[in-house]
């Protein structure tokens, strides 16, 4: 069931779209425009879903990134024995999957979905009708306030069903949460754990993102920042284990302790990790993992090195913007090199992406156009030197000419491909048809 506001959301039309342009060659569609490479796509979720199997790890994927039912489906797999688990940034992307979600649950799926914001008032009647479709077990909220109980409250009355709540926990992002060891978080435990006693909700766990951690330039950052989180929560989970005795609430034996973000979640296999995973484990909690990126990638993700570029690298981004070169400004820029005006700006792109052309080495290394300013329409390429001195293309042999297109490598997935209401799929899989159309992903749009 939707909100009456999704009407004036309309998602993009598949079936149209698809009659219109799969099997015609990306060289030959309106830019701007997002390319998803499903052969990558495909690459990036299957090595998540591995890693948590071989972990023995519970696995939740988070769908903001791209807001579509069919990479959804390769985030939480095939495999119908796994729950799928999902965190939805709006609940137009929990209306949006519902299809996708009622699906699972016939098939005897386990199905649950986490509204990714601290609960409030107006998620309320959306998130019940989506419980109401899914049956009970299926939402879960956040709380990181007293004063979102009542708000749980009703959600259990509107829906009919209890709704499991996890604590989130402030890693030091400073956007949502409480930190661990506060008295804000003592508090707020004996809220929840009053909230769970009278049967208005399941006190389900804790769940922290370290979306800071985007900021880490190495793996050993991005491990650092998972051993954390996890130990963060691990004390929390032993507060409120005390706090729950005292308070005669018998049935809270197993929290879920969530963890995550595409850098640190990429770091999970480390050794020293699996000793702490296992540690919790036996202590009786069960331990999740979430990440929303790292299905698309982006430059970002590449610069905070959680993985070595033998295993992480520019062919793992699935995500590139198309656009059309328009002008060329001769001598115009830095040191004499030319200046060249493509039509993707600030809507297109969202933020400035390093490269044009997919470059071998590390992010710092790249040599070549980048765009190097913009307005609403307009970008802007420069050409950049490597920050490493390594030899690289001249502005010369790299040169681009009117009327070319170019693939741009976002810095940011997320907010690049907020402003498309779809996605043209290729597959470089496919050798010589690796510029070829083969789907379109409609998204999600609105709130």
């Amino acid at each position: 069931m939707s909100s009456p506001a999704a009407a004036f959301y309309p998602v993009s039309p598949k079936a149209a779209l698809k009659a219109t342009y799969v099997g015609q060659s990306i060289r030959n569609i309106p830019t701007p425009a997002v390319i998803i490479d499903v052969a990558a796509a495909r690459r990036n979720c299957e090595r998540m879903l591995q890693a948590c199997d071989r972990l023995k790890l519970s696995w939740r994927a988070h769908v903001k990134t791209h807001k579509t039912v069919e990479l959804a489906r390769l985030q939480v797999g095939a495999d119908a024995a796994r729950p799928a688990n999902l965190i939805v940034s709006t609940l137009a992307e929990a209306e949006f999957l519902l299809p996708a979600l009622t699906e699972y649950r016939s098939q005897g799926r386990r199905v649950n979905v986490l509204y990714g914001l601290p609960v409030g008032q107006n998620a309320v009647p959306r998130l019940a009708a989506v419980a109401q479709s899914l049956g009970p077990g299926s939402v879960s909220v956040l709380l990181d306030d007293p004063a979102q109980l009542p708000v749980v409250s009703r959600l259990r009355q509107q829906s009919g069903f209890v709704p499991d709540a996890l604590i989130k926990i402030d890693m030091g992002g400073r956007r949502a949460g409480v930190v661990a060891d506060s008295a804000r978080f003592l508090e707020l435990a004996d809220a929840a754990l009053e909230a769970h006693k009278q049967g208005d909700m399941c006190l389900a766990g804790l769940y922290s993102h370290a979306g800071h951690s985007y900021g880490g330039d190495s793996r050993v950052a991005a491990l650092k920042m998972m051993k954390a989180e996890i130990s963060a929560m691990r004390d929390g989970a032993d507060c409120l284990r005390a706090r729950a005795a005292d308070k005669g609430v018998s049935e809270l034996s197993r929290l879920t302790l969530s963890a995550g973000a595409s850098p640190t979640a990429l770091s999970a296999e480390a050794a020293s990790l699996a000793a702490l995973f296992d540690a919790v484990k036996d202590e009786g909690h069960t331990v999740e993992i979430h990440a929303g990126v790292y299905p698309t990638l982006d430059l970002q993700q590449l610069a905070a090195h959680s993985l070595s570029s033998s295993r992480l690298s520019w062919g793992d981004i699935a995500l590139t913007v198309l656009a059309e070169v328009h002008s060329v400004y001769p001598e115009r820029g830095a040191d004499g090199t030319a200046e060249v005006l493509i039509g993707a700006g600030l809507l297109a792109l969202g933020r400035e992406p390093p490269g044009v052309d997919m470059p071998a080495g590390d992010v710092e290394d790249f040599q070549g156009w980048v765009v190097g300013r913009f307005s609403q329409e307009h970008g802007i390429l420069t050409w950049t030197r490597s920050q490493t001195d390594k030899p690289g293309p001249t502005p010369e042999q790299g040169m681009v000419e009117v009327g070319q297109r170019v693939r741009l490598w976002p810095n940011h997935a997320c907010i690049t491909s907020s402003h498309y209401g779809w996605y043209f799929v290729v597959d470089q899989g496919r050798a010589g048809k690796e510029d070829e159309i083969v789907d379109i992903w409609p998204r999600a749009k609105g709130w």
